[in-house]
């Protein structure tokens, strides 16, 4: 029997409603998961198979068909590239930002005038800026590397959670505008 819980959803006791949907492009998934968000779905009902996670479990699977009712598979929240680009920005000015200000200091308290103080800054960002872009480097291609493999493996899951029928009815509209593939809604055990 469906139980109505405090959120509206309408699934069994112990369950959890979702809507499921695969994308072989990157950018429409980017583009569903941002109308989602629009549409006030929150960032954490929102999901997609952990690979790494999948790799240490021994969970293998070489079509994104063999993950997409299974509820074992590890799932993280999904992050936009928008969102990596923004971290990698930060990575990058952080990185500047932290080298300028400790060798204005540095240079400040050993006395240095104000032509060396310039020069010690200028050479500290530009080497903190060269780690900041190393670690930008290894941010992207970490996210592409995640994504990439999804592709290959048949496109990328993603799970959306469902607290109401009007929550499924937009899902499934967005996700079908977004050119998802194999667009349907299950029930899995609550965890």
């Amino acid at each position: 029997m469906a139980a109505l819980d405090m959120s509206g959803s309408t699934a069994p006791a112990g369950r959890v409603r979702e809507a499921v949907a695969v994308f072989d492009d990157p950018d429409r998934l980017d583009g569903a998961v941002a109308e989602l968000q629009q549409c006030g779905f929150n960032r954490a009902d929102l999901s997609i198979a952990d690979g790494e996670r999948c790799r240490t479990l021994g969970i293998a699977y070489t079509d994104a068909r063999e993950i997409e009712d299974n509820p074992k598979v590890p799932r993280t929240v999904f992050i936009s590239k928008a969102s990596v680009g923004d971290a990698e920005g930060v990575l990058i000015g952080g990185a500047v930002y932290l080298g300028a200000v400790v060798a204005a200091g540095v240079a400040a308290a050993s006395g240095v005038g104000i032509t060396g103080t310039i020069a010690v800054v200028t050479v500290a960002a530009a080497l903190t800026g060269a780690v900041g872009l190393y670690l930008r480097g290894s941010v992207h291609r970490r996210y592409v590397g995640t994504i990439h493999e999804q592709v290959r493996h048949g496109g990328i899951v993603l799970w959306v959670n469902l607290h109401s029928p009007e929550q499924e009815q937009c899902a499934l509209g967005i996700l079908n505008r977004c050119a998802a593939k194999r667009v349907h809604v299950h029930e899995v055990p609550a965890l």
